[in-house]
């Protein structure tokens, strides 16, 4: 597990003076107002990270988070110590617990900064508030819920009956989608690092080498400096659909 310096939590004024904008993407908060968004911002604690860094916190307690800029991996590890990647979170998602800590055991997670990034967070009575205020943020609610319900159990259903090419395959497809296809190519910038694809696949390095590189030799994927160039986005799909 990852050792890592406490966050820097930032809650001078001129700090959510500066970063309110950042909030702007945050789905969440679409039909907010500028003046309405400004002042949300005062009322936010602010969580500067530096690549590595953990923000503790998140579905321990009951405040609600929002990434402004940069990205954040959720990891949870087995009891041999074993890290598997839940998920990444994007800049504008927002995340947290939905219900009360009281209604069941917690989810011992880790949430790390992919890069650096900065993040702000709600109280549960800021965050009713909110909800009351405004009707158009309870949808936004239910929409991330559908959402994440549907991707969940997409990768509960690969994990049960997938190999580990048909994974890695998969994972490929699903990152292809999120930056667009183009002319039956995707192009992901930067390329995904081997020891991230590993652990949200739960698979050791060597074996996403040895499947990459076979990807590389039919020609569906190629690399571009730091990027990585998917070739052939129905290829790959072809591949996926023979393992299943």
């Amino acid at each position: 597990m990852t050792i890592a310096a406490t966050p820097t939590i930032v809650e001078s004024p001129a700090a959510p003076a500066v970063a309110w904008q950042g909030l702007r993407s945050v789905r969440l908060l679409d039909s907010l107002s500028d003046q309405k968004l400004a002042d949300l911002a005062t009322r936010c604690h602010w969580h500067r990270l530096e690549a590595g860094q953990v923000l503790h916190g998140p579905y321990l307690d009951q405040r609600l988070y929002m990434l402004s800029s940069g990205s954040l991996s959720v990891s949870s590890y087995g009891v041999n110590g074993r890290e598997l990647i839940i998920g990444m979170i994007t800049a504008g998602r927002f995340f947290g617990p939905m219900a009360p800590l009281e209604c069941g055991s917690q989810l011992s997670v880790e949430v790390q900064a992919v890069e650096p990034s900065l993040v702000a967070s709600l109280s549960k009575e800021e965050l009713e508030a909110l909800i009351v205020s405004d009707v158009q943020v309870v949808w936004a609610v239910i929409e991330h819920l559908v959402e994440l319900s549907s991707k969940l159990a997409k990768r509960v259903v690969n994990m049960g009956t997938l190999s580990v090419r048909g994974r890695l395959q998969a994972q490929l497809l699903e990152q292809a989608e999120q930056v667009g296809v183009e002319g039956d190519q995707a192009l992901l910038s930067p390329a995904p690092r081997q020891n991230d694809l590993a652990r949200m696949l739960g698979t050791s390095r060597e074996e996403v080498a040895r499947e990459m590189s076979r990807l590389t030799r039919l020609g569906l994927l190629r690399r571009e400096g730091r990027n990585l160039r998917i070739c052939h986005v129905d290829g790959l799909r072809v591949l996926l659909e023979e393992t299943r």
